[in-house]
Parts: C-alpha cells; sequence; structure tokens
C-alpha cells in the first residue's frame, strides 16, 4: 500500500523531480482532450527518465500487489487501473496526463506479470 501512496503523491505533485519539496496545486477544470496528445520529447533526458520511471513504477507496484494480494490476474487489473486513474487525477493538478503514459504503465505492469508467470512455472517444475 505504501508503494500506491509513493507513485499517487508523484501523480498529485507539479513537479515529480523535485519529489520532496513539491506542492499539490487541483485544478477543477480538467482538460481532457490533453490525455491525446502526442507530444513526445526523445531528446530530453528528463522526459526519458519520466518514461522509465512510469514504467518502473508499475511493474514494481504489480509485483509488490501479486506478493500482498497472491492474486496475479487481480493485481495486473488493479495495476492497470490505478495507472489509468492516475493519467487521468494529473489532468486535475497541473500535470500533463497522456494517454500513452497509461501504456507505458500498463506496460511495466504487464512485463511484471509475465515475468512472475514464466518464474513461477520454473519454480514449480
Amino acid at each position: 500500500m505504501l508503494w500506491s501512496l509513493v507513485l499517487f503523491y508523484g501523480t498529485c505533485t507539479v513537479d515529480p523531480f523535485h519529489f520532496y519539496l513539491s506542492s499539490f496545486h487541483f485544478h477543477t477544470h480538467a482538460r481532457y482532450r490533453d490525455l491525446l496528445m502526442m507530444d513526445f520529447h526523445f531528446r530530453s533526458p528528463k522526459y526519458t527518465i519520466s518514461k522509465i520511471c512510469h514504467f518502473l513504477g508499475f511493474f514494481i507496484f504489480d509485483i509488490l500487489l501479486v506478493r500482498w494480494l497472491h492474486r496475479p490476474w487481480l493485481t495486473l487489473l488493479i495495476a492497470i487501473c490505478f495507472g489509468v486513474t492516475t493519467e487521468i487525477f494529473q489532468l486535475y493538478f497541473g500535470r500533463d496526463g497522456r494517454l500513452y503514459d497509461m501504456v507505458i504503465d500498463s506496460g511495466g505492469a504487464v512485463l511484471s506479470f509475465w515475468l512472475q508467470r514464466l518464474a513461477g512455472r520454473r519454480y514449480a517444475r
């Protein structure tokens, strides 16, 4: 549960790269069309680090959920839903929630799920 709070805190802060100094700015009007923006910045190190953090954050989240709930399919569904929800919440906190970030979040959870299933089969033999 602690990791979900860390992910949610990162969602609600204005600048997740200044985790300890960030403040919250709630906006009552979210711009949902921003979810569809495809503003890639591949050459920016900050952008690349952000996407790696998205992927790893939900990769770890799924691992921790499986260890806690012992229901891999359920935890995968929870992780994906949480990733989608955090991206939508970002629109209310002055951040840029994006559809492609939902895909990256989900990709981390799916890879975690798949690797855990693969590891489970190896140990079962």
